[in-house]
């Protein structure tokens, strides 16, 4: 049973994988310095840690940036495309569309795997072109009642206290778009701090990277 709980956290950490929406954009825009832009444009991750406000208090993000070489609007479309996202997301093996509530709110069902563990859970994902920015969080029973979703899907959220995160573009020229992805994930078991540190990082590489090689072999 241990061995089962300790695999159930990975896997919840190793996907950047999610409370109400905040505005987090304006922000939470690192300070990039003249060699992280280097950096980014030689195919290195950005990390950052900083402290950010939300509705309950205050947390430590984690953030990566980094720098793909497509047009701003080829990467947003990619990131609007949750169904396609297990083409570069190897521990996903689903993403589906169950509720489409407006053009800028979506109620998404997806499946994550470690092993022979399996976990399912639903999001709530709000978009906004206007700023190339995406923001998600966990579905809360609540939501449910709201948008009338009793026959349609459920939260599927054993084993997590809290799931949200956001993601967003920003143009560096017409050929070039630097793409920013914070997830936040909180577990029922106590974790060691460092543990989680570690794994979000990893789960950050692994999501931009996987991005990245999958946007740039697009002809």
């Amino acid at each position: 049973m241990k061995i089962k709980k300790v695999m159930v956290i990975v896997c919840l950490l190793l996907f950047m994988s999610m409370n109400y929406f905040y505005d987090a954009y304006p922000d939470t825009v690192p300070c990039l310095t003249n060699d992280d832009i280097q950096k980014l444009r030689a195919g290195t991750i950005i990390i950052t840690k900083q402290k950010q406000k939300t509705g309950d208090g205050q947390i430590a993000r984690v953030t990566g940036a980094i720098c793909i070489h497509k047009p701003i609007n080829e990467v947003w479309k990619c990131l609007m495309d949750w169904e396609s996202m297990p083409r570069y997301v190897d521990s996903l093996d689903y993403y589906n569309i169950v509720a489409k509530m407006s053009d800028d709110v979506l109620i998404i069902e997806g499946q994550l795997h470690v092993t022979f563990i399996k976990f399912r859970y639903t999001l709530i994902v709000n978009s906004n072109k206007s700023k190339y920015y995406q923001q998600w969080r966990l579905l809360q029973h609540s939501d449910i009642t709201r948008y009338n979703l009793q026959n349609k899907t459920n939260p599927n959220s054993g084993g997590i206290k809290n799931i949200e995160g956001y993601q967003y573009c920003v143009p560096y020229d017409d050929t070039t778009t630097i793409l920013y992805y914070a997830p936040v994930v909180a577990v029922s078991v106590p974790v060691p701090g460092f543990i989680e540190d570690s794994l979000t990082k990893k789960s950050i590489k692994d999501y931009l990277y996987g991005i990245k090689n999958y946007l740039e072999k697009v002809k």
